[in-house]
C-alpha cells in the first residue's frame, strides 16, 4: 500500500519532474565546471570577555577570507550578510589567549574552498578593567590667519573619566583632543570637541569635553567712522561724542556687503545714579569682523 501511494506520488507529472531534474543537474555541472576565480571577504570579529576583564592588545575588528570557486558561489557568498564571529572567554582570567581561526569559521557551499585566513590567529593578552580621571591636552592645527592671533585655549571639563586595560590606563597622565583646525579661526569660539582614544584603545564614560578658543585681531586693515553711541540708562544723558571710529580686521568681501546697521556702540550706564562717569565703550560689529581698537575707548557720559 505504501509502496503504491508513493508510486503515485512519483509518476504524477514524471515527465515534468524528470525535466527539472535534469536541468538542475546540468546547471550544477556547468556551475562545478566553469572557471574557478577567487574573491575575500572580511567577517566582523567580536571578543566576550567577563565584565571586569578587557583586552590589553590591539585586535582586529574583522577577518578576512580568502575564497577559490565558481564565480556565481562566491558572489553569493560576498553579497550575503555574515553574523560575526565571536570569541567566547567569558570564563577566561586575566593573562595570555592563543585563539585559532577555521575554514568552518564560515558557511561555504561545495566546489568553494577557503584558501587563506588572515590572520589565522589571536594572541589576545587579558587585563582587569580600571578606571581613572585623566587631563586633557588640547592640540591645534595649523596658523590663525594673517592678522589674528590665538589669546587663550581651554578645555572644559580639564578632566575625563576613561576606563580600559589596567596597564593601558595606567601608562597616561593625559589624553588629546582630536586636532582642531586654527587656519581660517577669526573669531573666538566654543564647541564640543571628541578626544584621541584609538591609539591608545580606551574608552570614555563622561561628556565630551567643550574647547574655548579665543581668538583676536593684532592689526586693522580698515576703519569704520562715525559709528553711533548708545547710552544705556534710565536717567536722560549726555555724551562728549556722539560717534566713535572703530579699527576692525576682515576680508574686503565681508566690508562692502556690511550692513551699518549691524554695527553700533554701547556705554551700558544700568544701575548708575545721576553723576559724570567716564566709561568704557563697547561695539557690536557682525561675526566675521574683527575688532582691533575703538577710538576713542571711552566717553565722558552725564547722567541727570
Amino acid at each position: 500500500m505504501i509502496l503504491e501511494k508513493l508510486w503515485s506520488i512519483f509518476s504524477t507529472n514524471l515527465g515534468t519532474k524528470t525535466v527539472s531534474i535534469v536541468i538542475a543537474v546540468v546547471l550544477w555541472v556547468v556551475v562545478l565546471g566553469s572557471r574557478s576565480v577567487e574573491a575575500t571577504k572580511e567577517i566582523p570579529l567580536e571578543i566576550i570577555t567577563p565584565a571586569d576583564i578587557v583586552p590589553s592588545n590591539e585586535i582586529p575588528d574583522r577577518i578576512t577570507f580568502r575564497f577559490s570557486g565558481p564565480k556565481a558561489f562566491l558572489r553569493a557568498i560576498l553579497d550575503r550578510r555574515e553574523e560575526p564571529i565571536r570569541v567566547n572567554l567569558s570564563d577566561a582570567k586575566p593573562g595570555l589567549v592563543t585563539y585559532r581561526f577555521f575554514s568552518d569559521n564560515i558557511r561555504v557551499p561545495i566546489g568553494v574552498k577557503v584558501l587563506a585566513i588572515n590572520p589565522t590567529a589571536l594572541l589576545i593578552k587579558l587585563e582587569y578593567l580600571k578606571r581613572r580621571e585623566v587631563l586633557v591636552k588640547p592640540i591645534l592645527q595649523g596658523s590663525p590667519p594673517e592678522g589674528y592671533r590665538i589669546v587663550n585655549t581651554t578645555v572644559k571639563p580639564e578632566y575625563v573619566r576613561v576606563k580600559g586595560a589596567e596597564s593601558r590606563v595606567d601608562a597616561i597622565s593625559e589624553i588629546s583632543t582630536i586636532p582642531v583646525d586654527v587656519s581660517e579661526l577669526r573669531q573666538s569660539i566654543e564647541r564640543e570637541v571628541a578626544l584621541d582614544l584609538n591609539r591608545n584603545t580606551l574608552q570614555i564614560e563622561s561628556a565630551l569635553p567643550k574647547i574655548s578658543i579665543t581668538v583676536e585681531p593684532v592689526s586693522a586693515n580698515f576703519k569704520i567712522k562715525n559709528v553711533d553711541v548708545r547710552v544705556i540708562s534710565l536717567y536722560k544723558t549726555k555724551i562728549e561724542e556722539k560717534n566713535v571710529t572703530v579699527l576692525v580686521r576682515a576680508e574686503s568681501n565681508d566690508l562692502r556687503s556690511l550692513d551699518k546697521s549691524q554695527v553700533y556702540a554701547v556705554v551700558d550706564m544700568t544701575g548708575k545714579e545721576k553723576g559724570k562717569y567716564l566709561e568704557p565703550v563697547k561695539v557690536t560689529l557682525p561675526k566675521n569682523i574683527g575688532l582691533v581698537k575703538i577710538i576713542p575707548s571711552h566717553l565722558n557720559v552725564t547722567l541727570y
